[in-house]
């Protein structure tokens, strides 16, 4: 599934995703097997869902709310993917962005009160630690530069010996 659009709202100790994303993508489940003209024709009319959502034919809509745990659970098993030596993570993922994101909030010494995120930007709101909220806008070519800006700081860590004192 890759969205169109991401609503995250922070609420109750838990995240309240709305992700909307081209319906066929979404509901794309296996590759269909090799049909005759006939055949294909029968298993799409089988097939078909007439419970589809309202907002139309091209776009779906799908909420979920995720604990915080379920959200650590997830990076983690991202992790390994996230890892590659010398490669900085791609901002166009939806992942990265949000950490990205995390890391811009963490900074003020904030607290998430929402984001929403479409194919042309990404926008925020949190509270900072005096009780202000804080709305940011930014266009995705504006996120990539803080990515490469909170990388490029960690790239300093290069040259130290991690096993030193441990061998």
């Amino acid at each position: 599934m890759i969205p169109h659009q991401v609503e995250i709202v922070y609420k109750e100790d838990n995240f309240e995703t709305q992700v909307r994303c081209d319906r066929k993508r979404a509901e794309k489940k296996s590759p269909p097997a090799e049909k005759s003209g006939l055949k294909n024709v029968f298993h799409k009319l089988a097939t078909y869902r007439l419970d589809k959502a309202p907002e139309g034919a091209d776009t779906a809509t799908y909420e979920h709310s995720y604990h915080p745990e379920e959200v650590n659970q997830l990076d983690r098993a991202g992790l390994h993917r996230r890892a590659q030596a010398g490669k900085v993570p791609d901002i166009n993922n939806l992942g990265e962005a949000l950490r990205t994101i995390g890391r811009i909030i963490d900074a003020a010494d904030g607290q998430l009160v929402k984001i929403f995120k479409d194919q042309r930007r990404v926008a925020f709101d949190y509270v900072d630690k005096k009780g202000a909220t804080i709305k940011t806008e930014m266009t995705r070519s504006e996120l990539f530069k803080i990515q490469q800006s909170y990388y490029g700081n960690r790239s300093g860590s290069k040259n130290i010996d991690l096993w030193r004192g441990h061998d």
